[in-house]
């Protein structure tokens, strides 16, 4: 993993909790996303479905990737969280792969395409059963967005290579975004942040960051924050079984 770690000083902007659940089928099985992320309040699950196509939304839930693989993270669990782009670590004497970085460019856009539905190529409408390729699209996308996130690789995925031409979606983002050095840049949005989770109210004890819609606009519009923000506020005011799993 390249560059330095840079540790959060400041006391993260709880926004409220929210849970999510790798239902049964609903997940490829080797450890990553896809998984359903439900808000406890209705108005924040209101303004968060919003920004999604039907496609990406299960069971009223928006369907979210992980963005580190050595941190736990546990379905069913409540959590607090917060918005941002950069992961957030689990404490300087235990980072976990994948914390402390900056989101992506490549990963964004990725998720992106996804939540809108319109990731090329990939199968929205195949059941979540073994073997299907949903399951199967979804370890490729998974891959996808570890290896923009610091060259992350995780157990039983098949780490994107450019010139092995084994994932789709690594090759798709690096095209659209015109080369890797861009794709593997920063990402400041508004369209997509970090869903930053913490296993208490105050932002302390940092769990498995994943992604999230916060804004309508096309990728990489600027409007200066202030959608994302109207969604922050939104998600505020929020409010619930413990299962380890490591992503």
């Amino acid at each position: 993993m390249a560059g330095s770690v840079a540790w959060a000083t400041s006391t993260p902007n709880v926004l409220g909790t929210v849970v999510l659940q790798d239902n049964t089928g609903y997940y490829p099985g080797l450890g990553g996303g896809e998984f359903t992320a439900t808000f406890s309040s209705p108005a924040a699950q209101s303004a968060t479905t919003a920004f999604y196509a039907s496609p990406a939304i299960v069971g009223g839930g928006v369907e979210t990737f992980c963005l580190e693989t050595g941190v736990e993270f546990s379905p069913g669990t409540t959590y607090s969280y917060s918005l941002g782009y950069m992961s957030q670590p689990a404490s300087p004497a235990n980072p976990g792969l994948g914390s402390g970085l900056p989101l992506s460019t490549g990963a964004a856009w990725l998720y992106y395409e996804f939540g809108n539905g319109k990731l090329s190529g990939f199968d929205y409408t195949s059941p979540f059963v073994p073997g299907s390729q949903r399951l199967a699209d979804d370890n490729l996308l998974q891959a996808a967005i570890w290896m923009f996130q610091g060259g992350q690789t995780y157990g039983g995925y098949v780490a994107p290579d450019l010139s092995a031409d084994n994932d789709p979606y690594y090759n798709a983002a690096v095209a659209a975004l015109g080369g890797l050095t861009a794709a593997n840049g920063p990402y400041t949005g508004p369209t997509v942040q970090i869903l930053q989770l913490w296993d208490n109210p105050d932002g302390t004890g940092a769990a498995q960051n994943q992604l999230i819609l916060t804004a309508p606009d096309p990728f990489n519009a600027p409007d200066g924050g202030q959608t994302a923000g109207l969604l922050g506020g939104a998600l505020a005011g929020l409010q619930g079984l413990r299962r380890k799993w490591f992503v």
